[in-house]
């Protein structure tokens, strides 16, 4: 069973926008995140250096001015 994850995206010519993800776990949905943005980037770097949510929001803001939040799970809100 595949759980839905929510986040928010934001960027300098756009408001944030809220997308989902689904995933069987909260790790799993990072690691489709960084597949995501790797692959939507063509950025070999996110996809052999980046391990975690943390590190992939950093990497995002400080090099394509991507804003992400935080993973929440789509049931808990």
């Amino acid at each position: 069973m595949l759980n839905k994850y929510v986040y928010a995206e934001s960027t300098q010519d756009y408001w944030p926008e809220i997308k989902t993800i689904s995933a069987k776990s909260y790790y799993d949905a990072v690691e489709r995140l960084i597949m995501q943005y790797g692959d939507q980037l063509e950025d070999d770097k996110i996809l052999n250096t980046i391990e975690d949510l943390d590190q992939l929001k950093e990497y995002l803001n400080n090099n394509y001015s991507i804003a992400l939040s935080d993973l929440e799970d789509y049931e808990e809100l």
